[in-house]
């Protein structure tokens, strides 16, 4: 019987095969905007997706500039999201300790605690490209 089959039908129908076991994958969201506080661009900082109520990966971006950008490869899946905004801002003081002839800068954290450790910023992201700002205030 395979005999009659040609051997380009059986890997053809082989290969189809296969292709109903591959797994399709998940969608994945990215996310950008600007990042501003009382109307000023964030110079620099991180921001942060957590996921709400699963099981989802965490991922977030750097910002410069006044702006983020959470590329695809983090792999955000579409969903919603808290999101946390830290903002090391230099003090204008410097640490006691001296290296190589050098005092260091110290920073602390220029947003209040409703944007990072206690946030109240949500985002729900969809499959592709999200544009989602933050404008922060006081």
């Amino acid at each position: 019987m395979f005999r009659r089959i040609g051997s380009g039908l059986l890997v053809a129908l082989f290969f189809a095969s296969l292709s109903g076991c591959q797994k399709v994958p998940p969608p994945i969201a990215e996310a950008e905007g600007e990042v501003t506080y009382d109307g000023k661009p964030v110079p620099n900082g991180i921001i942060s997706f957590i996921p709400e109520g699963t099981e989802r990966a965490t991922g977030g971006g750097a910002i410069l500039a006044g702006r983020y950008r959470v590329y695809p490869e983090v792999g955000l899946a579409p969903g919603k999201y808290r999101v946390e905004i830290r903002w090391a801002k230099a003090t204008g003081e410097k640490k006691k300790e001296v290296v190589y002839g050098h005092s260091s800068d110290i920073f602390a954290e220029a947003l209040p605690e409703k944007y990072n450790t206690q946030s109240v910023l949500t985002a729900e992201l969809i499959a592709g490209k999200n544009d989602v700002p933050f404008l922060l205030e006081k």
